[in-house]
C-alpha cells in the first residue's frame, strides 16, 4: 500500500512538473516573429494579444471567465474594473482580461496544489491558493500606485502653466486641450478622456466628476472641486489653481519628509542586522587570534 501510495505521489509530481513546464513554455512563446515591422507598430495590448493566436491554456482559461464574473458579483466586478481604470488600464487590459489572467494561474497551480495536498502539506497548499489572486492583483496595485505618484507630481506644474494659459485670456477648455498637448504620462490622458466626453455631449460636471472618480489621486480631487465652484459660483479659476498648486507642493514636501522619517528606522534596522553581527565576529576572532588562548583546552577542561 505504501509503494502504491509512494508511486502515485511520484506520477502525480512528475504530470504537474510537465503541465508547468508546458504551460510556461506556452506563455513565453511569441507568435509575432511572423508579422512585419510595420504590423507590429500598429498593434497594442489587446488587439496584440489577438494577433498572437490563443495557447491551448488560454482557450482554457478564457472559458471559465463566465464563470469568474458569476461567482465574483456585480458589486466585485465595478470594483475590479474601477481598479483597473485607475491603474490606467496597462496594456489595454479589461476585466475579462484580468479574469482570464486569474484563470490561467489557477490551471497553473492546480497540479502543484493537489501535489501538496497528496503529501499533506496543507500550510504550503493554502499559500498556493494565494497565487492566482496575489500575482495579477499585484501587477495591477502596483500600475495604480505609480500611475497615482505620476499624476501627483505633474498635476502643480500643469495648474501652473495652466493658470498662466487661463490668465493670457484664452478659454478654459481650449487652454485644457492647448496644456494637455504640451505634457505626456497618465495625467494628460485622463484630461483628453475628459475633453473628448465633453466633446461626445457630456456635461463639464459630469466630465470631470467622472476625472475625480477614475483617480484616487486627492490633488486631482482638489482640482476638480476647484473648478466646479468656480463654474458654479464665478469665483476666479486662475487664482484658484495657483493656490492649489501650491497646497499641492505643500503636501508633496510634507509627504515626502513623511517618507524619508519612515525610511531612518527600516536603514537603522538593516545596518544592525547586517553589519552589528559581522562586527561581533570581527571583534570575537581579534581577541581569539591576539590573546591566543587555547579554548579546547579550556572546553576540555571543563568538561
Amino acid at each position: 500500500m505504501n509503494v502504491l501510495l509512494a508511486l502515485g505521489a511520484a506520477v502525480v509530481g512528475a504530470l504537474a512538473t510537465v503541465l508547468l513546464l508546458v504551460g510556461y513554455r506556452q506563455m513565453r512563446t511569441d507568435a509575432l516573429d511572423t508579422l512585419d515591422v510595420e504590423d507590429l507598430s500598429l498593434l497594442r495590448g489587446r488587439e496584440r494579444r489577438r494577433a498572437e493566436g490563443e495557447t491551448p491554456l488560454q482557450r482554457l482559461a478564457r472559458r471559465q471567465v463566465p464563470r469568474l464574473r458569476s461567482m465574483l458579483g456585480p458589486q466585485r466586478l465595478a470594483q475590479l474594473q474601477r481598479r483597473i481604470d485607475e491603474a490606467g488600464r496597462p496594456d489595454g487590459l479589461t476585466v475579462d482580461g484580468y479574469l482570464e489572467r486569474t484563470a490561467m494561474w489557477c490551471l497553473i497551480v492546480a497540479p502543484v496544489l493537489l501535489l501538496l495536498l497528496v503529501q499533506g502539506n496543507i500550510l504550503m497548499a493554502v499559500l498556493a491558493l494565494t497565487v492566482p489572486v496575489a500575482l495579477p492583483l499585484s501587477r495591477v496595485a502596483a500600475a495604480q500606485r505609480k500611475r497615482r505618484e505620476r499624476i501627483d507630481r505633474d498635476l502643480p506644474d500643469f495648474l501652473d502653466v495652466l493658470a498662466v494659459t487661463v490668465m493670457a485670456g484664452v478659454n478654459f477648455r481650449a487652454a485644457l486641450s492647448r496644456v494637455s498637448e504640451r505634457f505626456q504620462g497618465p495625467l494628460a490622458d485622463e484630461i483628453t478622456l475628459t475633453l473628448q466626453q465633453i466633446v461626445n455631449g457630456a456635461s463639464v460636471r459630469q466630465a470631470f466628476t467622472d476625472l475625480r472618480r477614475r483617480s484616487t489621486s486627492e490633488p486631482v480631487g482638489q482640482f476638480v472641486s476647484a473648478l466646479l465652484q468656480s463654474q458654479e459660483l464665478g469665483a476666479p479659476l486662475a487664482e484658484s489653481l495657483q493656490q492649489i498648486a501650491e497646497d499641492m507642493r505643500r503636501d508633496s514636501g510634507q509627504r515626502q519628509r513623511q517618507a524619508a522619517a519612515r525610511t531612518a528606522p527600516r536603514v537603522t534596522l538593516v545596518t544592525s542586522l547586517v553589519l552589528v553581527p559581522g562586527a561581533l565576529i570581527f571583534i570575537v576572532v581579534g581577541l581569539y587570534v591576539g590573546t591566543d588562548v587555547d579554548f579546547g583546552a579550556l572546553l576540555g577542561g571543563v568538561g
